[in-house]
């Protein structure tokens, strides 16, 4: 047996016992299917309410349709978004009082996150995120999560005035003789 063959075999082992071999950081079967049927369960009572939406019964339906192909965590995302979204009509519809004020703020930070990004976006300075941050955002919002709608709204915000400034910046600037121009 060479050495390398050897080496590679010692990699390997290392590498399995390093490497847990559950799946631990993933989501499991049951735990997919406990959270589509809570989001159905959700579902079913904002049709009651008569504040379902399309939007969620959508979520809950891929998060079926991708069952097959075991992409579990992403079926629990989509129907844990679901299930939140669901409820939270349903709250605000029953009159569960919702905190206008962190509602209200949340709001006006996405808007100035937007108001930032098309500033960012006039000058070519968009960063790749920004617009991601703002759609999870009102995400975030419309399922009744201001804290954290607010808080990724403040993060694309800066992100639009650091590109805006960053683009500004830049405008003049060329490159130095060494570097050569692309042809």
């Amino acid at each position: 047996m060479s050495i390398r063959s050897m080496s590679k075999s010692m990699l390997i082992a290392c590498l399995l016992t390093a490497i847990p071999a559950t799946s631990a950081w993933a989501t499991h079967r049951s735990e997919a299917e406990q959270a589509i049927e809570e989001a159905k369960a959700a579902h079913a009572l904002a049709k009651t309410a008569g504040v379902a939406s399309a939007e969620t019964a959508k979520m809950i339906e891929n998060a079926e349709a991708i069952m097959p192909d075991r992409q579990f965590t992403k079926a629990f995302e989509l129907a844990t978004k679901a299930m939140k979204q669901d409820t939270f009509a349903v709250e605000q519809a029953q009159g569960a009082t919702v905190d206008k004020g962190a509602e209200k703020t949340a709001n006006e930070a996405i808007a100035a996150a937007e108001a930032a990004r098309k500033k960012a976006a006039s000058v070519n300075g968009e960063w790749r995120d920004t617009s991601k941050l703002i759609g999870e955002a009102q995400a975030l919002a419309n399922s009744g999560d201001f804290a954290g709608a607010t808080a990724l709204a403040r993060k694309a915000q800066r992100q639009g005035e650091m590109g805006y400034e960053l683009a500004i910046r830049e405008k003049g600037a060329s490159f130095p003789s060494y570097v050569k121009k692309p042809q």
